[in-house]
């Protein structure tokens, strides 16, 4: 996810930033902007340079239309220098006003008490928190009261990507959002064809796009709990959900990690995309590969829902807002968050293209920056309600996103045993974390 998010600023299309910032006049805004009370001078970290000139476009509206007199030094510090930059200004008391944190590392500044609590200044801007899907903001909640202490800027969700060809030629209905586990393992039964090498589905690579997204449907967090008690990998709701999988695997109907030629998610799609499976877990980051790539025709659909549950939910991530807690301007700090996460200041990231904004009133700009195609894009955004959030950490990214799914799905290593190497890492890591 680290070099994910590196990669995914990256292409972000700059295009349409000199548009119209308003919302349509007849509409009522979802997250309305406030005029600041009292205009001051700001700092703003960000790690991305395309990231910078669109959030810095947004800042000028900001300055013109709501902050007259304010004053914003946005710096991008470099991804590779960019968290251990604010871990020694967390430790100084230093930290920039406003800066991005991912969902991933926000467990570090919230147990360290140096974010500013957004709860409070959110209530009286009259913000429906429930706008953001719950994955979007889970994580980012900390404190007795639960209180929110960052607002989500952007959000990737996962679906399966699905080969219409081979649905067509095995005879089966393309799936729909309504489809179960027991759909699922019967469309990649049938679309397995050993003659052709061809594989129903590969599902299982990494953290965000494989396995963890069947454990997430049972209700359970995967790997670690939102309070970093404990590894859920061992609770038994989480074993049904890697049996599931590794039954599938063991019939043949998908594909080794040797066979794809990797562990990673970029593995299983490009073997997607050369057409060796008819399904495979992805992410929103892949659409533009996907439409550009393909030599065949697909679509995409929500995740399948789990059988005992109902529910579809897919691992979400967000990269999120937040403020210094000893910022000397907190309610200014607070007022230029409220106003990026805004209609208006949203409508910048939803016309720049590349990232999926947080707020849904531009949601539907993003999937018009793709422009004509047939491909169900909103199943990204349908997938973004029931979700979950994330809330593994570097130190057990190894063991979590690697070294299990090599285990299970390659080194055939049972899942009971995979999962307590796996556990033993977590467990050990957990003290660790703050």
């Amino acid at each position: 996810m680290v070099n994910f998010w590196r990669q995914l600023t990256v292409v972000i299309l700059l295009v349409g930033l000199v548009v119209g910032m308003t919302s349509a006049q007849d509409a009522k805004p979802v997250i309305a902007p406030q005029l600041c009370e009292t205009p001051g001078s700001l700092t703003m970290w960000v790690w991305d340079e395309n990231w910078a000139r669109v959030i810095g476009a947004a800042i000028e509206d900001w300055k013109a239309r709501f902050c007259p007199g304010a004053e914003v030094d946005l710096q991008v510090q470099p991804w590779e220098q960019y968290w251990d930059l604010l871990k020694t200004n967390a430790a100084g008391g230093n930290l920039p006003d406003v800066f991005n944190v991912s969902q991933d590392r926000f467990y570090f500044y919230a147990s360290n008490d140096v974010l500013l609590d957004l709860e409070p200044y959110l209530d009286a801007a009259g913000v429906d928190q429930s706008v953001w899907g719950s994955g979007m903001i889970d994580p980012y909640r900390w404190g007795d009261a639960n209180d929110l202490y960052a607002t989500p800027v952007n959000w990737d969700t996962i679906v399966i990507f699905y080969n219409k060809d081979l649905f067509d030629a095995a005879g089966i209905p393309y799936p729909n959002a309504n489809w179960d586990w027991n759909g699922f393992a019967a469309a990649a039964a049938a679309l397995t064809n050993p003659a052709n090498d061809v594989y129903g589905a590969a599902v299982y690579s990494e953290y965000q796009s494989g396995y963890p997204n069947w454990i997430a449907s049972t209700g359970i967090p995967p790997i670690v709990g939102a309070g970093r008690t404990q590894c859920t990998l061992n609770q038994q709701s989480s074993l049904d959900a890697l049996d599931f999988l590794k039954s599938l695997f063991d019939r043949g109907y998908m594909p080794s990690v040797s066979i794809m030629g990797g562990a990673s998610a970029d593995d299983s799609f490009n073997f997607w995309l050369a057409g060796k499976l008819a399904m495979v877990s992805a992410g929103s980051w892949k659409l533009p590969s996907a439409l550009e790539q393909a030599t065949f025709r697909w679509d995409v659909v929500q995740l399948p829902k789990n059988p005992d549950t109902g529910r579809s939910r897919s691992i979400v991530h967000s990269v999120g807002y937040v403020a210094s807690a000893n910022s000397a301007n907190p309610d200014l700090a607070a007022n230029l968050i409220l106003y990026l996460s805004s209609d208006d200041g949203q409508r910048y990231f939803a016309e720049a293209g590349g990232v999926a904004p947080a707020n849904p009133a531009v949601q539907d700009v993003w999937v018009d920056s793709f422009g004509t195609t047939e491909v169900d894009i909103h199943a990204f955004i349908d997938a973004t309600q029931d979700s979950q959030g994330v809330t593994v950490f570097d130190e057990i990214w190894d063991a979590v996103n690697t070294d299990l799914v090599i285990n299970i799905f390659d080194l055939g290593m049972s899942v009971e045993d995979a999962v307590k190497q796996a556990c033993d890492v977590v467990n050990a890591e957990l003290p660790n974390v703050r």
